[in-house]
């Protein structure tokens, strides 16, 4: 981690720590209260990128379980992967496939 990300963890570490409104301590620190949102927000991207959380825009949701009937295998499905962007496939795939396809997907929307 750089200096300069560094003393911004610090930064958000003590908010956390205290339990305090950011811009309560931006006052009493003297800092700019959207600067500690971005970093916060740019930190926690990071962490994110790190532990390779798959993650396509922000408002991006999780993967949800789901269990189906070995009726339901092979039925036809519909994965949406962006406003506009629909993949039609013939049978639901793995979870390896779907987690590979998420991870492709994030590489190239960044």
């Amino acid at each position: 981690m750089s200096k300069g990300m560094q003393y911004w963890s610090d930064h958000l570490s003590a908010i956390a720590a205290e339990g305090v409104q950011t811009k309560a301590y931006a006052r009493r620190e003297g800092l700019s209260v959207s600067a500690l949102y971005y970093w916060r927000k740019r930190l926690k991207a990071e962490q994110s990128m790190q532990a390779g959380a798959v993650s396509v825009t922000s408002s991006t949701r999780p993967f949800i379980p789901v269990q189906l009937s070995d009726a339901g295998a092979f039925a036809p499905c519909s994965l949406l992967l962006a406003p506009g962007v629909r993949l039609e496939l013939a049978q639901l795939p793995s979870a390896e496939w779907l987690a590979a396809l998420g991870a492709a997907v994030s590489r190239q929307v960044r």
